[in-house]
């Protein structure tokens, strides 16, 4: 692993940009206060403009035209705002379907919430209104994995294929589970198994109906297709720098598709890979420090890599140089407990 933080990148201007950043608040023993907007500096960092909400562990947040979602994870619920330049409206929230939702997917005028400690998944409606939510729908799960950690299913997140289709991953019971969608009510319909330990907790979508899958216990990344309605591992590669003991966090894929980055917390790492031409294979290249500690959660935006360091209370900014390595921008930003970034603008 090397550090980047002495190294100073070409500078070459940005367009501006407008996220929000939410995070654990003290429901989760953490120090977030709530909901805040985060704007873009000449080179790409980011600066701590001001808090739009004061809801409580808004862990996972989407935005979605004039509408912003959120969990709340500490208090099971999933809250809705309008949104406005940088304003966001009173709340509405609604019930996620179980404990700790850490996760949802917006697919129109659907809201999936993937509840972590009880393992259920929520179906929730989406109205007109802000203030028009209603869970319609909580399926229970079952199955357990061979870590003291998968005693039980633990729903972690989601993707919709088509209109549908939607995959959940289940990082207690490794499992990649498949469902059929219609009329805001799920039911699954088959199944993947990942490696035993595995974890899976984060899963994108790529070109040519491809996905990555990667795994929290077992530092790892899997790539696997989407083929006459079955779903089959292609390649599956160790993340690079990652150790027994860590706990990997959170996909990135560059803009120019080449290559493939993961947060490693604990080793506080960057794993970064390749990626094949055709994108169904990626190959294990180098890590770096995240600069900071437990990197929750990354974006790509602009060719900057955005990493929330959970645990040190910062946002790291990283340029990706011409061989795919990050190369931190600026001292991180601090930001109290983030979790999770959002662009507005």
């Amino acid at each position: 692993m090397t550090s980047t933080r002495e190294t100073t990148p070409d500078i070459t201007p940005v367009p501006a940009s407008t996220w929000l950043v939410g995070g654990w608040g003290a429901d989760m023993e953490c120090e977030s206060e709530g909901i805040s907007v985060l704007r873009s500096k000449p080179d790409g960092s980011l600066e701590l403009a001001h808090r739009v909400a004061d809801v409580p562990s808004a862990s996972f947040i989407v935005v979605d035209g004039d509408r912003v979602y959120s969990t709340l994870e500490g208090s099971g619920q999933v809250a809705a705002f309008d949104l406005d330049g940088e304003t966001l409206s009173t709340p509405a929230f609604t019930a996620s379907g179980g404990q700790y939702p850490c996760h949802i997917t917006v697919h129109g005028s659907t809201i999936i919430a993937a509840n972590y400690g009880t393992g259920t998944l929520g179906v929730i409606e989406t109205g007109t209104e802000s203030t028009e939510l209603d869970t319609r729908q909580v399926v229970e799960t079952v199955g357990l994995g061979p870590r003291p950690q998968q005693e039980g299913p633990h729903a972690h997140s989601s993707v919709f294929v088509d209109d549908s289709t939607l995959f959940t991953l289940d990082l207690g019971a490794d499992l990649i589970r498949i469902f059929s969608y219609t009329d805001f009510a799920i039911e699954q319909i088959a199944e993947l198994a990942t490696p035993a330990g595995f974890g899976p907790r984060d899963i994108v979508a790529r070109p040519g109906n491809l996905f990555y899958v990667l795994g929290e216990h077992g530092c790892g990344l899997l790539v696997v297709e989407w083929k006459n309605r079955a779903l089959k591992q292609l390649c599956s590669i160790a993340l690079p720098g990652a150790v027994e003991g860590d706990q990997a966090s959170a996909i990135a894929i560059s803009a120019d598709g080449r290559f493939a980055y993961a947060g490693v917390r604990h080793s506080n790492q960057i794993a970064v890979m390749t990626i094949a031409d055709d994108g169904r294979s990626v190959a294990p290249l180098t890590s770096v420090s995240c600069e900071g500690n437990w990197p929750r959660h990354m974006i790509m935006s602009d060719d900057i890599l955005h990493v929330c360091n959970q645990y040190s209370h910062e946002v790291a900014s990283f340029r990706i140089d011409p061989n795919g390595i990050p190369q931190l921008i600026a001292p991180p930003t601090r930001v109290l407990s983030p979790t999770y970034l959002a662009r507005i603008v």
